[in-house]
Formats: structure tokens, sequence, C-alpha cells
């Protein structure tokens, strides 16, 4: 009789165990088959381009060398430092721009220069004069060809 109670104690207890243990391993299958399975971000034939490579929304960036010019202030004591990199809409950079670069220096320094310190120290200053740089870029180029423009670096004082 005692040892029909020890069985049942252990048979208890052993339930115990064993019914948190199944429903963890439960858990954790379910969870890898969400983040590695059919239920993921995405299937492979999502994520992969016609070549098989992952595919990215991202064009082909190019830095340009730092802009350092006076900015336009009546005493002329205020300068603006900016690196900025050209997002194109291709995966590479196309061939005219670098046959373009002295002239989209030369417009890029112009603008740049032709500035106010208190057009360009705001946040909305800083997005007008990305919109300005995309769209004297583009212009130069004579085609859509820059997506976006990012500063990397901007410094007024």
């Amino acid at each position: 009789m005692a040892d029909d109670t020890a069985r049942k104690s252990r048979r208890k207890h052993a339930g115990r165990i064993f019914v948190p243990a199944v429903a963890l391993l439960v858990l954790a299958a379910g969870s890898a088959a969400w983040l590695f399975g059919p239920f993921g971000a995405g299937t492979n034939a999502e994520a992969k381009g016609d070549a098989g490579e992952l595919r990215s929304d991202v064009g082909a960036l190019l830095a340009l060398d730092p802009f350092v010019v006076n900015l336009a202030d009546e005493d002329g004591s205020r300068y603006l430092k900016a690196t900025i990199q050209l997002e194109f809409f291709g995966t590479r950079v196309p061939n005219e721009v670098n046959a373009r670069l002295p002239q989209i220096r030369d417009l890029l320094l112009t603008l740049f220069s032709s500035k106010l310190f208190a057009d360009v120290r705001a946040t909305e200053g800083k997005a007008d004069l990305r919109e300005d740089i995309l769209n004297r870029v583009n212009q130069a180029l004579r085609r859509d060809l820059v997506k976006a423009v990012y500063f990397t670096e901007f410094v007024v004082q």
C-alpha cells in the first residue's frame, strides 16, 4: 500500500514537470516556425531578387568632398561646412555623374554661399536646402537620377 501511494505521488509529480515541459517545447517550436518558417518576415522569393541576391531599396551612394563656404550674412563672419551623400535610383552611380562633378560642386558651392545663417540653422531650412540640392543636381545631370540627399556633416558657425 505504501508502494502504491509512492507510485501515485511520483506520477503526480512527473505530470507537474511533464506538462509544462511539453508546453514550453511547443511554444519554442512555434516561435521557431514563426521566425524561420513560412510565417516569418517574408519568404525567400520575396526577399530575393531575380538573380537570387537580396533585394535592397537603397540606391548607390556617392559621397562628395566636404563643402566649406562663407554664408551670405552681411558681416561675412559665419560659415557653413557640409558633407553630403547623393543616393541614386539605380544600384550604380551613373557614368555622367563623374563627368559633371565639377559642375555639380560649383552649383552647390554657389547655393550654399547664397544662404543666410537664419536660413540653414533650423530643421525646415535644412530640409529646404536638401530639396534645393536635389533639384540642382538633377538639373545639372539633365534628368532625375538622384533620389535623395543626405547630410553626413553639417556645421554652421
